[in-house]
């Protein structure tokens, strides 16, 4: 049986980078890692794993900031 453990400093499983932000499937992550707008690791065929740091740095720049109300 699979461990389900959080990692807190280490590297993300893509489900578990789902859980960090909030979002209910894969397919998000894959848009993001098709169009290049994060980073990640690719250690086999189907195995990918994310830095959460540089993810959330990552997606800080491509907030939108509103301007007047």
């Amino acid at each position: 049986m699979k461990s389900k453990s959080k990692a807190k400093d280490g590297l993300l499983t893509k489900e578990q980078l789902c859980e960090r932000l909030n979002v209910d499937s894969t397919d998000f992550i894959d848009g993001l890692m098709a169009s290049r707008k994060i980073s990640y690791l690719r250690l086999g065929h189907r195995t990918v794993r994310f830095d959460w740091e540089k993810v959330q740095r990552e997606l800080a720049r491509l907030e939108v900031k509103a301007v007047g109300s």
